[in-house]
């Protein structure tokens, strides 16, 4: 292949952990040590249970696609009414989000809705029976099957620790918020158990937090007031909502580190551009990223999640690339004609104390071994993070 050494691309990895999370002591400072021998223990993460109450924990669905999948459903049930009752063709709190992990686990099938109600059947002989209702292998509540009280009574602190035991929010306002999750590390995804007072016996609301979107922080539910399943702000629950009052909240995935990518084109010629990609199969993209003008989708790049491998060793992440623009030959003064090539971004930040760790990373091609380039930074601060990693362009 015709070209010279080309241009780079640099990553800024910008690992943020929430100290949150932290344990006491060195090993494993990053994340709380996982038991996963049986129900009867302690998970990490609600992940972590559904991981291994599946056929095949190893080849489970990743944290990340876990996540997008639960915003998927919760997006597909926006609009369906709110019942008191039966929830066979309308949710209350309980059912909207039991539905959403069914539909994410595949454990619910020949589903439909529309602006007001669903429709959806399941599989009686892939169930079993607990608190007088049909679960499935994730134990994993039909709509209407269970209540609040029933999930926080047998989830907190029975088979995951709450980033906090029980926080009074009532008038907190979205600033309180922003503030308050990322002070227990809260991640999009996390559920959340709602009560009215402090007697800890009855358990009035469950919702899923959904993240901090346009500087808001937001959940969905399905909502009595509202009427309907809907995303909804904080502030405006614990504001003007007065059975609302504490807070529970249960970690979905672990607390990620976090990473940025972008483009440097250095002294060379030509414009060039990259998207980049979640998966293998490459149907989840992240974002774009170009040498020659600043793309919307490059936003996101800047800041992407790199979770714990399978046994929480380290935080692992490989990104596949595809480059997408061919490079400019100064020889013969024309674009240069190629076929698309693709790259695996191998990233692994391996924690040596409670911040700092060895980040390394290397970039192979899909289509053969080589490896095109590598590094390596010790002492790396992978809470706050802030050096970049240059890795070459490939031509």
């Amino acid at each position: 292949m015709k070209g010279k050494g080309l241009r780079n691309i640099a990553i800024k990895a910008v690992a943020l952990l929430s100290v949150a999370v932290l344990c006491a002591g060195i090993a494993g400072a990053y994340a709380r040590p996982v038991k996963v021998s049986a129900d009867d223990d302690l998970y990490d993460s609600l992940y972590d249970v559904f991981r291994d109450r599946s056929d095949d924990p190893q080849n489970f669905m990743s944290q990340e696609l876990f996540i997008k999948r639960i915003f998927w459903n919760c997006e597909a049930l926006w609009g369906i009414d709110y019942t008191y009752g039966s929830q066979e063709h309308n949710l209350g709190c309980d059912g909207f989000v039991s539905l959403v992990l069914r539909l994410t686990f595949g454990t619910v099938y020949d589903f439909e809705s529309d602006w007001s109600n669903y429709r959806a059947k399941f599989d009686y002989t892939e169930e079993h029976i607990v608190a007088a209702s049909y679960v499935d292998q994730y134990e994993i509540f039909r709509p209407g099957g269970t209540s609040v009280t029933w999930l926080y009574h047998n989830y907190v602190n029975e088979l995951v620790e709450p980033l906090d035991d029980r926080a009074f929010v009532e008038g907190m306002d979205n600033y309180d918020w922003i503030e308050y999750l990322d002070d227990i590390g809260a991640q999009p995804g996390d559920i959340m158990f709602w009560d009215e007072d402090e007697d800890n016996k009855y358990w009035t609301h469950i919702s899923i937090y959904a993240g901090i979107e346009d500087g808001e922080a937001v959940m969905w539910h399905a909502s009595s007031v509202k009427g309907y399943c809907c995303k909804q702000s904080l502030d405006e629950i614990t504001l003007d909502n007065q059975f609302l009052d504490y807070c529970t909240i249960l970690p979905m995935t672990d607390r990620p580190a976090r990473a940025g990518l972008y483009v440097d084109n250095g002294s060379g010629s030509g414009d060039f551009s990259y998207s980049v990609y979640w998966d293998h199969s490459t149907d989840y993209l992240i974002g774009r990223i170009s040498s020659g003008c600043t793309l919307p989708e490059q936003d996101y790049l800047d800041d992407f999640p790199i979770y714990p491998n399978y046994d929480h060793t380290a935080f692992e992440r490989t990104l596949i690339i595809r480059k997408e623009v061919s490079p400019f030959d100064p020889e013969s003064g024309s674009d240069v004609s190629e076929e698309p090539m693709w790259f695996h971004l191998v990233i692994r930040i391996e924690p040596d104390d409670d911040t700092k760790g060895t980040l390394k990373y290397a970039v192979y091609g899909v289509d053969n071994i080589r490896c095109y380039g590598s590094g390596e930074i010790k002492d790396y601060d992978y809470r706050s993070g802030g050096q970049v990693i240059r890795i070459a362009d490939f031509r």
